[in-house]
């Protein structure tokens, strides 16, 4: 079976993308496990290469080529050729939220054509995302409408931590505002199927975090969970998914660092990621869910501070590629099978 096709997008070109791409793409797992094409641009990945050593060689790509495996060369859709003064490392500008749109867009594209197998993807600004008039708080809801994706949501893992969020880029103070039966219910119905299908977990062990301290203390320290997380995993309950909870979160994650539960289901972003950095600050990635394509991501941000200095940790953006490869190669043998 040929090895699938990864669509690695280069993120913001004035952030560390372009370094941590490279950086991923000459580590020999990654070409051993995909054949990468790099949406992004040539000009940037260019003079990213050249202030350092060891960088794979880069080719030019155009649809309709094939992307031939062992070549030694790493193929790169070139959408945008920014100038220096456009793209310099972290001075992000407007065209930088233009092209970002257009990497996320045509990878998009390429995967929804099974011209690739799957998507991983560099870190964005969502600032400058917004401030090229694109209005989304990031990849995910761009992703859910171009893939026209009802309910999407966003997997955080490593080697001992799996977390699901049931709310992502929202003030704390809006956070139980936005909980609902459906939404929590939902979350636990994608987490479930991610495991089932991506994972190969038959059974799937899924906990789900409280919301307040001790789990609200019998209404003492809030109601959200009484009235809104409870009646949630019962319906999940119902329809045969196998949850516990809520659980106080502060002793929550100790347990399923250990191995009692396959992922947990927070429902807010800090409660999620701080435990997971934790474990995995380096290495770990991401995942969406929901969408009818297979995206990965790093679990980490644009970094404009070191961007330009080759101080950026790829290990994420290997991680990323790589999970993404597994999961488009299990896809693959299913279709197969």
């Amino acid at each position: 079976m040929a090895k699938p096709i990864v669509a690695v997008t280069m993120g913001d070109p004035a952030g560390v993308g372009p370094e941590v791409v490279l950086k991923a793409l000459a580590h020999p797992a990654v070409r051993e496990a995909c054949r990468p094409l790099v949406v992004g641009d040539w000009e940037v990945l260019h003079r990213t290469r050249n202030r350092k050593r060891g960088y794979p060689k880069l080719v030019p790509w155009e649809r309709g080529q094939p992307i031939a495996p062992g070549s030694g060369a790493i193929p790169v859709y070139g959408l945008t050729s920014l100038p220096l003064r456009q793209s310099t490392p972290g001075h992000p500008s407007r065209a930088c939220g233009e092209a970002v749109y257009r990497y996320i867009r045509e990878a998009t594209e390429l995967t929804l054509a099974e011209v690739a197998d799957a998507i991983a993807t560099a870190p964005i600004s969502k600032r400058v995302l917004q401030l090229a008039g694109y209005r989304y708080p990031g990849h995910t809801e761009l992703l859910a409408e171009l893939t026209s994706a009802r309910e999407v949501r966003m997997m955080l893992l490593g080697e001992s931590l799996r977390v699901v969020l049931v709310t992502v880029h929202l003030p704390l103070m809006r956070v139980a505002g936005r909980l609902t039966r459906k939404r929590i219910r939902v979350t636990l119905e994608l987490a479930n199927q991610a495991l089932r299908e991506y994972f190969g977990i038959s059974r799937p062990r899924l906990a789900v975090a409280a919301l307040n301290p001790h789990a609200g203390e019998e209404g003492l320290f809030g109601r959200e969970e009484e009235n809104i997380i409870t009646p949630a995993v019962r319906e999940a309950q119902a329809r045969r998914i196998q949850v516990q909870g809520p659980f106080p979160a502060d002793s929550l994650f100790y347990q399923a660092a250990r191995g009692d539960y396959d992922a947990v289901v927070c429902m807010y972003h800090d409660q999620g990621l701080i435990p997971l950095k934790l474990l995995h600050f380096f290495g770990g990635a991401a995942l969406t869910l929901g969408l009818p394509i297979i995206r990965t991501s790093v679990d980490h941000g644009t970094a404009y501070e070191i961007a330009g200095k080759d101080r950026a940790d790829s290990s994420s953006m290997r991680e990323a590629i790589l999970l993404a490869a597994r999961l488009a190669g299990r896809k693959k043998m299913g279709r197969k099978e």
